[in-house]
C-alpha cells in the first residue's frame, strides 16, 4: 500500500533533476510504501529522455503536460494522480537526506492530522550537499512551502487545492496553507526532513527577468491580501525586515548615482554583497507590485 506521494513538478531542469530524483531513489523508507508522481511542465530540455534512462527502485509516475501550466495546475494534476494517503511536496532543485520520507511520516504518525514542514538548506553548488549547515538565509517562517511540506491528501482535496486563477507569480502554497490552517490543520517543523534547495549566487545577467518575476509576486501578495483581507495575511505579504531598506533597492535601480554605486560594487565580484544588492533592488520591485496592485 503506497503510504505517500511524492510530487514533483519540473520544467527544464534536467541536470539537477536527475540529482533530485536519485536522492529520493535512495531512501530509507521501504520502497514498495512511496511513489514518485512527477509533471513534466513542458520542457524543451532533454527531461524525457533522461527519465525514460532511469531504473527506479519505488513506482514512479511521469506525465507530461502539452504546454506549459505553470507550478500551481501541475501540482494539482499530480495530486489528483496520486495514491498516497499522504502527499510530499517538492521542487525539482531539492536533493534530500535519506530519512526524508521516513521523517515525513513519523511526524504524521507522531502528531496526527497536520502539516509538516520540513528543513532547507540552499545551496550554490552540489558538493555542499551534506556539508553545508544552516545560516541566516535558509531561515524561513512559512508554514506551507511546497519545496519541502506534506500533508494527507484528503484535506488537499477538502480545501479544492492550489488556486490557479488568482495569482500571477508566488503565494499560491502559502494561500493553500492558509485554508488548511483555517479547517483545523497545525503546522510543525520537522529539522530532520532536510533537503537542499540548489539556488546560484543571484547575479545581473539575468537582472531584468527576476525584477519581472518579483514584480509579479507583489501584485500576488496584494490579491493573497485582497482574498483573505486580515492582519495576519498583511503581515506576512509585507512583514519582510528587509522592505523597510527598499528605498535603497530603488536608488541602485533608478538614480544616476545609485547606478554608478551598484556598478562598481558589482564589479568587486564578492558574491554574497552581489546578491544583498540584488535582494535589495527586488524588494522595490517587489512593493511597487503589491502596491499597483492594492491601488487597482
Amino acid at each position: 500500500m503506497i503510504e505517500a506521494s511524492i510530487v514533483i513538478p519540473t520544467y527544464n531542469r534536467k541536470s539537477i533533476l536527475e540529482k533530485c530524483l536519485e536522492a529520493l531513489f535512495n531512501q530509507n523508507y521501504p520502497n514498495d510504501k512511496y511513489e514518485i508522481v512527477l509533471i513534466n511542465d513542458g520542457s524543451t530540455d532533454e527531461t524525457d529522455k533522461m527519465v525514460a534512462s532511469l531504473n527506479p527502485p519505488c513506482r514512479l509516475r511521469y506525465v507530461r503536460n502539452n504546454k506549459r501550466l505553470g507550478l500551481p495546475k501541475s501540482r494539482n494534476r499530480g495530486i489528483r494522480l496520486a495514491r498516497g494517503k499522504y502527499i510530499i511536496c517538492v521542487d525539482s532543485d531539492i536533493i534530500v537526506v535519506p530519512e526524508f520520507a521516513q521523517e515525513h511520516l513519523k511526524y504524521h504518525q507522531l502528531y496526527g492530522d497536520g502539516i509538516v514542514n520540513g528543513e532547507l538548506i540552499y545551496i550554490s553548488s552540489l558538493e555542499q550537499v551534506g556539508k553545508k549547515r544552516k545560516g541566516v538565509w535558509d531561515i524561513s517562517f512559512s508554514s506551507f512551502d511546497t519545496a519541502n511540506v506534506s500533508v494527507r491528501k484528503k484535506h488537499i482535496d477538502k480545501v479544492g487545492g492550489f488556486d490557479v486563477d488568482l495569482f500571477p507569480y508566488g503565494w499560491q502554497d502559502v494561500e493553500l496553507g492558509y485554508r488548511l490552517k483555517k479547517i483545523g490543520l497545525k503546522s510543525r517543523k520537522n529539522p530532520e526532513a532536510l533537503g537542499y534547495h540548489f539556488r546560484k549566487w543571484a547575479d545581473t545577467s539575468n537582472l531584468d527577468f527576476l525584477k519581472e518575476k518579483e514584480l509579479m509576486r507583489g501584485m500576488s501578495g496584494a490579491l493573497y491580501f485582497k482574498k483573505h483581507p486580515c492582519f495576519k495575511v498583511k503581515a506576512s505579504v509585507k512583514g519582510n525586515p528587509l522592505f523597510g531598506l527598499a528605498f535603497i533597492g530603488r536608488w541602485l535601480d533608478k538614480n544616476p548615482g545609485g547606478k554608478r554605486v551598484f556598478s562598481r560594487l558589482q564589479k568587486r565580484d564578492i558574491e554574497w554583497l552581489n546578491a544583498a544588492l540584488i535582494k535589495l533592488v527586488l524588494c522595490h520591485y517587489y512593493l511597487q507590485g503589491y502596491h499597483q496592485e492594492m491601488n487597482k
